[in-house]
């Protein structure tokens, strides 16, 4: 192949990277919400927060959900 060619190899690009958030909803409204700065939380974190708000809120709906 020609150097310049515009064929070849594709670039390699790191995966995104997974992050969550954990929100806490009571009557259909969100009550708390924990996000991790830039990419979010891991899974370990998600699943920390979502025992914490369960405690803290216990007739709420807790919710881990990917953050876009």
């Amino acid at each position: 192949m020609k150097a310049g060619s515009g064929y070849g190899k594709p670039e390699a690009r790191p995966a995104p990277a997974a992050g969550y958030m954990v929100v806490a909803y009571q009557r259909a409204a969100a009550v708390c919400e924990v996000a991790g700065a830039g990419a979010g939380l891991t899974g370990t974190d998600a699943a920390y927060f979502a025992r914490e708000l369960r405690e803290e809120f216990p007739d709420a709906i807790v919710a881990i959900l990917p953050k876009s």
